[in-house]
């Protein structure tokens, strides 16, 4: 009996983030992350890596970090996913915007990772996931999509076999609690994490999925790559029981089983939170008052940019580069981690609820200086929606 397991590791940073962030996280944990990987050949994840961390680390000089992530994916250490580029949570945006992510996405990366850069599974930013966001990553072509164990309906937790949705689509669930014991370094070196993958009493063969941010390893848990990952893969090649893969050889390895509809959810979803139809509660939790004003913040400068586009081959090529700026400025804007900022649970940061607001705003302003002059009507509409969304956004700044 063998114990298949897969790391998937989600790196990203939002598009706001400051510099010295990047680069106390870039030689904490990526080049490490990358270093290890390139010393033990044998060793291999998934990576999960945002178009707009990938741009980032081009930007502020970390060249040799996209070389060295694409050397390991020539060598087949590495295999990417697709996703959204900006780190949007899918669920509250409306299908348009998810193909626009996703798309933006692989242009990014395929860009800056060239031919290797080929996903065929989908990361799904917090693992959030509904029906319209399979469907859509269904329809772009993916293989697997991941999801957060808690997303599995079926009586058993797919382990012996792939269960799939009703659209085809392979369903690839987290061992969510080996995953978060790894992730809060309750699980740090060898010994209790094969004991950990060696949880079913069974003769068959198995698979374990574990699924985290890569920022994990060196910046959140310091000595998580010396003492645990490093020694990991110096060990698991001498070994019988257990093999170490990416998730799109475990897909290949594996039967394909039950179809299922996995409920609506994300990787910090708890059971209590599905039990009051809450399945994503950092980003959108009905009871916050923040998250509510948020949202309709968003949704406000969508209709603008939609309303705005319409318009775009009437523009000039001033406006066009206005509008142009405007699209781009909402991207950015509808990153998750304002929201998350905003859940409290734990965390708060006002700084990182107004930096998002600030690009939705300014993509606001853009789509409407964008309008043509002759067109009275809808600069009349846009400026009753814009006064609409700054009621919203008077409602969060004065909760802070």
């Amino acid at each position: 009996m063998v114990v298949h397991f897969a790391f998937l590791f989600h790196i990203y940073q939002p598009p706001v983030q400051i510099p010295p962030v990047i680069k106390q996280i870039v030689n904490e944990s990526y080049k490490p992350i990358m270093y290890a990987l390139n010393s033990h050949p044998q060793a291999k994840i998934t990576l999960n890596i945002n178009g707009t961390l990938t741009e980032q680390l081009y930007d502020f000089g970390y060249e040799d970090l996209i070389k060295s992530i694409n050397v390991l994916a020539s060598r087949g250490q590495i295999e990417f996913t697709g996703s959204g580029k900006f780190h949007p949570l899918l669920p509250l945006i409306p299908e348009p915007e998810i193909k626009r992510q996703i798309k933006l996405n692989n242009e990014t990366n395929h860009h800056f990772f060239g031919k290797f850069y080929n996903p065929r599974g989908f990361f799904p930013p917090e693992m959030a996931i509904s029906e319209e966001v399979i469907d859509t990553v269904k329809k772009l072509g993916f293989n697997w999509i991941i999801l957060s164990g808690i997303a599995n309906t079926l009586p058993e937790f797919p382990t012996s076999f792939i269960s799939q949705h009703r659209n085809g689509l392979n369903l690839i669930f987290r061992d969510d609690y080996i995953s978060i014991d790894c992730a809060f370094d309750k699980i740090n070196n060898i010994d209790s994490f094969i004991s950990r993958l060696y949880y079913k009493h069974t003769s068959e063969d198995y698979y374990v999925i574990l699924a985290m941010d890569g920022e994990t390893f060196g910046h959140h848990v310091k000595h998580a790559i010396n003492n645990f990952l490093i020694p990991l893969f110096e060990s698991v090649p001498h070994r019988n029981d257990i093999k170490i893969c990416t998730i799109s050889e475990i897909v290949e390895r594996f039967p394909k089983g039950t179809r299922q509809t996995p409920r609506a959810s994300s990787w910090s979803t708890m059971p209590y939170d599905i039990a009051h139809d809450v399945p994503f509660p950092l980003w959108f939790d009905p009871k916050n008052e923040i998250h509510r004003e948020q949202h309709r913040f968003f949704m406000y400068a969508l209709t603008l940019i939609h309303l705005s586009a319409k318009y775009r081959e009437s523009m000039d090529e001033e406006r066009k580069r206005i509008f142009d700026n405007a699209r781009n400025l909402l991207d950015r804007g509808i990153h998750s981690c304002s929201q998350w900022w905003a859940s409290k649970r734990p965390w708060y940061s006002s700084d990182m609820i107004l930096r998002g607001l600030n690009e939705v705003l300014m993509a606001s302003v853009n789509a409407k200086r964008s309008i043509p002059d002759n067109i009275p009507d809808i600069k009349e509409a846009i400026e009753l929606i814009m006064k609409d969304m700054l009621k919203a956004q008077n409602k969060i700044v004065l909760t802070l």
